[in-house]
């Protein structure tokens, strides 16, 4: 490996600067992304600041100079994160700005507070051509390093928007709520072409009242005999791809979707 001068080995406090983020934390307007295809996304979507990896990451990156690059060896890395989730490559970058909110459809995660949940729906939402997705109260934030992980780094590609009151945010966004009790209808009857928001809730208690009150109906997904609901996240798969089904093309941002 032909050495550069950005590259160093990794010092204590490099390790302790990655190991320490476990759980739900993360630095202030910075986040953690592991793996080969979420760290590419960072450095094509994204500012990053520094790259901790095993020295044969050095060649396969097309790192730009300007980014502290620190090896180590895979022993101190799996002791990261952990040996199977590990690829011995990992990066700082910075959150990008929220941008306003435009298009036409959305998804709004009500109290979602799993952050392998809110990775996964993100991951589906970016698959599917999501608009922007509401971030409500409780909800784990999407920059949580789990969260990066599985959504394999589509907080970089799907514009999010935090809301302080999520019901005021959905009530003008023709917003059909996930739920499964009281009054509600099957989720393939909804006209989807129209503009339109899904609101997602916590697997414990569904979407919060004041966002069901705010919504235009509730919608659900329908079970076999004796079932009763899809874990939230595959629950958002379901969805989603009706509402794409039903819009037969991509609808670019701000363009209604076509007429049939």
């Amino acid at each position: 490996m032909e050495e550069r001068a950005w590259v160093q080995s990794a010092s204590p406090e490099d390790l302790e600067l990655f190991s320490s983020l476990r759980g739900r934390r993360h630095p202030e307007g910075r986040f953690i992304g592991d793996g080969d295809k979420v760290v590419r996304r960072m450095l094509e979507r994204t500012k990053v600041e520094r790259i901790l990896c095993t020295a044969d990451w050095v060649e396969r990156l097309p790192i730009p100079p300007g980014i502290d690059v620190r090896i180590a060896p895979k022993s101190e890395l799996f002791a990261i994160v952990g040996f199977r989730l590990h690829q011995g490559l990992m990066a700082l970058g910075v959150v990008p700005p929220e941008k306003p909110l435009s298009g036409t459809f959305h998804v709004a995660l009500d109290g979602l507070a799993n952050a392998e949940n809110v990775g996964a729906i993100l991951r589906t939402c970016a698959a599917f051509g999501v608009d922007g997705v509401l971030l409500g109260p409780g909800t784990a934030s999407p920059w949580l390093r789990r969260a990066v992980r599985v959504s394999l780094g589509a907080p970089l590609v799907v514009p999010l928007h935090t809301s302080a009151d999520l019901a005021a945010s959905v009530s003008s966004l023709n917003a059909y709520a996930a739920h499964i009790h009281g009054e509600k209808r099957d989720y393939r009857s909804i006209d989807y072409r129209q503009p339109v928001c899904l609101v997602l809730g916590s697997e414990p208690l569904g979407v919060t009242e004041p966002v069901l009150r705010a919504s235009k109906g509730v919608i659900y997904i329908p079970m076999a005999t004796e079932w009763d609901c899809l874990n939230v996240a595959a629950s958002a798969a379901v969805l989603l791809s009706e509402v794409r089904r039903q819009r037969s093309r991509w609808t670019p941002p701000g363009e209604a979707p076509p007429a049939t």
